[in-house]
């Protein structure tokens, strides 16, 4: 059984399931987007929508089916609803979802402590480490004649 992923509705999902035509077995992908997820834990069924040749194609996949042989998530959907029923009402670009950022959780680090203040010894240890701090950059002077007017070059009147 292959490790099932979060799917949620909105999710433009690649679902590969297993046909046995006598005695060979070949896989089948079914790409479209999760309209609606329904039931928990063992009994959990999710439907998937794709437009083919201008038709609406729907089929319920059950979540943990031996027939399903990997399930790809190939965009994350950002949506407001649970069930996007609405989707089979429309056609062409109207039919488009809002992509979610799929971002890979960022490692934890751990603050850095203040028990121990700055020495020579620790600058030196950090600047072999590479990790240097250089100087603030000292700010740029403007000189007479560039951006704004001076005091000088306005007229009193």
């Amino acid at each position: 059984m292959a490790k099932i992923p979060d799917i949620k509705p909105g999710d433009l999902v690649k679902v590969y399931t297993k046909i046995v035509e006598g005695d060979k077995e070949r896989l089948a992908p079914f790409q479209g987007v999760v309209i609606e997820t329904k039931g928990r834990n063992i009994s959990k069924t999710f439907t998937v929508r794709k437009v083919s040749a201008g038709v609406g194609i729907e089929r319920i996949f059950p979540l943990h089916s031996p027939m399903i042989a990997k399930i790809e998530i190939k965009k994350k959907g950002k949506v407001r609803r649970a069930k996007l029923t609405y989707l089979r009402h429309r056609k062409g670009r109207r039919m488009k979802i809002k992509e979610a950022a799929m971002t890979a959780p960022k490692p934890e680090v751990a603050p850095p402590t203040e028990a121990e203040p700055e020495t020579a010894a620790s600058a030196e240890a950090t600047s072999e480490a590479g990790l240097k701090k250089t100087p603030a950059a000292p700010e740029a002077k403007e000189t007479p004649g560039e951006g704004a007017p001076g005091p000088e070059s306005v007229e009193k009147v």
